[in-house]
């Protein structure tokens, strides 16, 4: 696996779940996703690695108490899986239940987020 800086795609993605439900340090969230490299474990599976040093982000462990799921407008297509260990984000999963998988990460657009 090779690390490497999320897109825009990913940091959209991320940003629009945690945002939307106003509970959450959105400084501390910008720092963790300016720092965060990613490596995929499988192609919709991400680990998030971030120094110790990034702030830490005020959020129990596991996943991050949102439901995220995905339309195409009219179908459910899955949902997205924000994973929070010790304060930080450590993983993004898009749990897909189409018969085909994804080509990308879903817009903002295509989210419906339901706070925990």
């Amino acid at each position: 696996m090779t690390d490497r800086a999320l897109t825009g795609e990913e940091r959209a993605l991320i940003t629009a779940i945690i945002s939307s439900t106003g509970h959450y340090d959105a400084d501390a969230l910008q720092a963790e996703l300016a720092q965060a490299l990613i490596s995929h474990r499988s192609t919709w599976v991400c680990d998030l690695q971030l120094p110790d040093s990034t702030p830490v982000f005020d959020c129990p462990d596991g996943p991050f108490p949102a439901r995220t799921f995905v339309s195409n407008g009219i179908d459910y297509q899955g949902e997205i899986i924000i994973w929070i260990t010790r304060g930080h984000l450590s993983g993004l999963e898009y749990a897909w239940v189409t018969n085909e998988p994804p080509t990308h990460w879903p817009r903002p657009d295509e989210l419906e987020v339901h706070p925990a």
